[in-house]
């Protein structure tokens, strides 16, 4: 078994509201994409760290972006097991 995000893998969609202005909230997807030109080429858990301690906590972080205020900010989504 191995452990998946199920937003990534567009078996859900990110419902997120903003914690400014409490509106919804865009996916901008995994935050590790946007650490370098790269980033979304290279395996999920090849040792990059955003700081967050994500693979320990099996989340996968995202980047929501809010259209009525401008503000980011991450998102942690839980990772579930899938069966191979």
């Amino acid at each position: 078994m191995t452990l998946m995000c199920e937003v990534c893998n567009g078996m859900e969609s990110l419902s997120y509201s903003c914690p400014t202005c409490l509106q919804p909230a865009d996916d901008q997807g995994k935050l590790s994409d946007y650490y370098g030109p790269y980033a979304p080429y290279r395996a999920i858990d090849d040792g990059m760290d955003n700081l967050s301690g994500d693979v320990m906590q099996r989340q996968c972080v995202h980047l929501a972006f809010c259209p009525a205020c401008a503000a980011s900010f991450p998102v942690p989504v839980p990772e579930k097991l899938q069966a191979e």
